[in-house]
């Protein structure tokens, strides 16, 4: 079992996959102000709780943003579904492990059907990947992992 060696370093209460997702980060518009501009990266891992993604800049931001998630195609043909979501940043590092940013999210609510678009989306992973994807939590997290043998809620 590996621990973090931050006190409290993994606050996730679901467990993460894996999954490089397209997405893009738009900043809400503020009367008077200019219009912010639209960031693009993707995933680095995701949960239904949040994210974190990887970018070549620091995008923190105070406040809500929409975050614009571009699922796997589930086959061949199949038109590509997109989740919208409101989200807040949480952190913004550098890593130079990634030669890049990593921008952790905590999803607010979802647009639509968004929600259980991205639970399809993370099962669909974890049955392809056999729950090899996931990160171990570490000893203080509640999270629930998945069994064969009960239903995810």
């Amino acid at each position: 079992m590996q621990i973090s060696q931050w006190r409290n370093g993994d606050r996730r209460e679901r467990p993460r996959v894996r999954m490089q997702l397209k997405l893009a980060v738009v900043y809400h518009q503020h009367k008077g102000r200019a219009t912010p501009p639209t960031y693009h990266g993707s995933t680095y891992d995701i949960c239904m709780s949040g994210l974190s993604m990887v970018i070549d800049r620091s995008i923190f931001h105070e406040g809500d943003v929409t975050v614009l998630l571009a699922l796997p195609h589930l086959r061949a043909g199949a038109p590509q579904k997109i989740i919208t979501s409101t989200a807040e940043i949480t952190y913004a590092i550098h890593s130079s492990k990634l030669k890049a940013f990593k921008i952790g999210m905590a999803f607010l609510k979802f647009k639509g059907n968004g929600k259980e678009l991205l639970k399809a989306a993370i099962v669909h992973e974890l049955r392809k990947v056999a729950v090899t994807g996931m990160q171990d939590p570490g000893c203080r997290s509640r999270t629930d992992w998945p069994r064969d043998s009960e239903p995810l809620s």
